[in-house]
């Protein structure tokens, strides 16, 4: 049985031994678009899984639906400093949880100065956005099954949650806010290719 215990030995976190076993932390790419990939696909790695093996759905939801939010928001963070730097708007985002205030800066600040998308579509991102942040205000409600002290009470509110419902929304989420990612990339990347003309044409 003491095989199974913690050992006096026990080091937690050490830098790999292997590159079987190893993940690269610190990554020189793109940080932020590191983390938001890696939640959206545990997201999908828990969704499968659940659909394969329903009788842990009543488990698994929990993390299930915190990653995919965590997902959205990380996302929302990544295209604002993103598009930030597009306009050349020495701004960062907020230190805020909310969906919809991240959904609106973005939404405001940026995509209406970048591209014109119509205005239905954006209509309906955001009250999917609405929707997931009136269920999960502070992103809180997955990871806790009550609120904080001293008043606590049932962190989520409803009984039952269709999770075929909920994969196929998410996915059209997902398309949309990879979309948004493509796109801004794209200009980003044909603003730099301009900026080196004009370089090449006044300096060579």
């Amino acid at each position: 049985m003491e095989y199974f215990l913690p050992k006096s030995t026990d080091v937690i976190f050490k830098d790999e031994e292997s590159q079987d076993y190893g993940a690269w932390l610190k990554n020189p790419a793109n940080k932020i678009f590191l983390y938001s990939e890696g939640y959206k696909k545990a997201g999908e790695m828990l969704w499968t899984f659940c659909n394969q093996n329903k009788f842990y759905s009543n488990t698994l939801i929990y993390p299930l639906v915190f990653t995919y939010r965590q997902f959205l928001e990380l996302r929302l963070k990544e295209l604002i400093i993103m598009g930030y730097k597009y306009l050349n708007a020495e701004k960062d985002f907020a230190d805020e949880h909310s969906l919809m205030k991240l959904w609106l800066t973005y939404r405001n600040e940026i995509l209406n100065s970048i591209e014109n998308i119509d205005s239905g579509i954006l209509d309906n991102v955001e009250n999917i956005i609405s929707q997931f942040n009136t269920e999960d205000p502070k992103s809180m409600c997955f990871r806790y099954p009550v609120t904080r002290a001293p008043n606590r009470k049932e962190s989520i509110n409803r009984e039952t949650i269709d999770l075929l419902n909920f994969k196929e929304v998410i996915d059209r989420l997902i398309y949309f806010f990879d979309w948004q990612w493509d796109m801004i990339s794209h200009y980003e990347d044909l603003k730099s290719e301009m900026i080196a003309d004009l370089y090449r044409y006044y300096w060579s």
